[in-house]
């Protein structure tokens, strides 16, 4: 569910993206993809729950049938008394009654174990951005920003921005323009540290 949902939010942010680069099938694809993996996932989740209440019902109704026949053959035999039949259905449903009690929350328990998964794997993940142990304080800044041969991409194989290098001097004003997929965002994501250069460095005063 958090995929299709995460892949939905993505498409639909980003869809006039999709259109200008005839990406529409292939996102269609993709969603057909996650969705039938979620049926599936839904259908075995919601088969199993609804089956456990049925189940331990039956266990229970055959714990009385079985105490109701024992019980009334030993009545006849004058053995016990009708009153310890009645104390041992109580018995049984006194023990068959915290079961089914789990019973019924146990798609609730599955849930949570599955969500609890997910959230422990996210702060498990190291960081994609290391930070220095000993980072530089700087006392008085200026506001000298200079790009030195960076180079930068998603992936390693593919480069957005190459051997880029600039100065901006204290107070000046720099526009970035560029058409869409150039990097200007990124530029900007990179001078806040949001992602380290694969090379050259980005250095302030």
């Amino acid at each position: 569910l958090g995929n299709i949902n995460g892949h939905v939010e993505e498409i639909y942010g980003g869809h006039n993206i999709m259109k200008a680069f005839n990406r529409e099938q292939e996102a269609i694809e993709e969603f057909d993809k996650i969705n039938d993996k979620l049926y599936s996932s839904a259908w075995k989740s919601q088969f199993l729950s609804g089956m456990m209440m049925p189940i331990m019902s039956f266990i229970g109704n055959i714990g009385y049938v079985l105490v109701s026949i024992l019980g009334g053959w030993l009545a006849i035999k004058k053995t016990i008394e009708v009153g310890d039949i009645l104390s041992f259905i109580q018995y049984v449903r006194s023990f068959t009654q915290p079961i089914s009690q789990v019973a019924q929350i146990a798609n609730v328990l599955q849930s949570t174990a599955a969500s609890a998964e997910r959230v422990f794997e996210f702060l498990e993940e190291e960081e994609e951005v290391k930070e220095t142990e000993n980072p530089v304080k700087l006392q008085k800044v200026s506001g000298e920003v200079q790009f030195k041969n960076v180079k930068f991409g998603y992936n390693k194989d593919k480069i957005i921005i190459n051997d880029f290098s600039a100065r901006i001097k204290p107070g000046q004003k720099v526009a970035i323009v560029g058409p869409t997929g150039a990097g200007k965002t990124t530029m900007i994501k990179l001078l806040m540290r949001f992602y380290d250069v694969n090379k050259g460095g980005i250095f302030i005063d």
